[in-house]
Parts: C-alpha cells; sequence; structure tokens
C-alpha cells in the first residue's frame, strides 16, 4: 500500500482508538491480501507512512505506545498553521521554515520539557485545525 496515492481518512473519534482523531483511511481493505505481523511484548514496528496499517485492542497488562517520527528536508514549510518547530537531527538549515528545538542539556532539562510543550501544543493545533477553522490539512 506504500504505493498507492495518499488515501482519504475519515476521523471516527472512537473511544478505543488511541489516535489524537481516531483517524481510519476511508476506503475498503481487502482483507484476504493482509499480512499480520504479530509482535511480542517489548517489540515493535517500523514502517513507511503510507502503509495501511491497523492493530487489534491491547489485551496485555502493560500499555501500548506509539511513536511517529517524520523526516522532512529544511526546504519544506508547515502549511496549515503560521509556526512550527522541528529538531535538526543532520546537517544545517538555510531555509529556517521551523523554530528549532534544543538539545537537552540533561534528564528533563527545564529548558527542553518548556519546548516540548510548546510543540506539543503546535502539534494539537495542526492535527485539530479543521475543527478549530484554521483551514486546510497541512500538505508537505
Amino acid at each position: 500500500t506504500h504505493r498507492w496515492p495518499v488515501q482519504p481518512h475519515r476521523d471516527t473519534y472512537a473511544a478505543g482508538n488511541l489516535l489524537s482523531r481516531g483517524q481510519e483511511i476511508a476506503v475498503e481493505v481487502d482483507e484476504d491480501e493482509a499480512v499480520d505481523i504479530v509482535l511480542a511484548p517489548g517489540e515493535m514496528s517500523l514502517h513507511h507512512v503510507l502503509i495501511a496499517h491497523a492493530s487489534g485492542p491491547n489485551r496485555g497488562h502493560d500499555r501500548r505506545i506509539g511513536i511517529a517520527f517524520r523526516y522532512i528536508p529544511t526546504r519544506l514549510s508547515q502549511t496549515a498553521i503560521a509556526e512550527d518547530s522541528a529538531t535538526l537531527v543532520h546537517g544545517t538549515d538555510s531555509f529556517g521554515h521551523f523554530t528549532h528545538e534544543p538539545r537537552p542539556a540533561v534528564e528533563l532539562d527545564p529548558a527542553a520539557v518548556e519546548a516540548y510543550r510548546r510543540a506539543l501544543a503546535l502539534s494539537q493545533r495542526v492535527l485539530h485545525r479543521e475543527n478549530a477553522g484554521e483551514g486546510r490539512p497541512a500538505t508537505m
């Protein structure tokens, strides 16, 4: 499915969905074509953003954790809101489209924690912009 064009999504706000808006693709998926990848406790999966993926309920005794990493070149900019922040992981930024997030000096560095809070607030504005009347979805 990573070769498909970007699929339309719908927001379900379903109680059992851990995503911010309960997002899911709004197309039929042929379950006979699906491949199960069963993970043992403590394992993780990495996949391309365009791979259609899903998971059943967490039946374990510990929480399920999801982390999204998005790597983009510095020439790209946020189109959904006027400002955003990012961590420069390699090279230099000659475009300045994002506020640079500080590298923590120590564990729970107060400046880094505050930068995280600001980044989270910006992320929430992007994720919920259509409900807040902030325009069209981001197209990076």
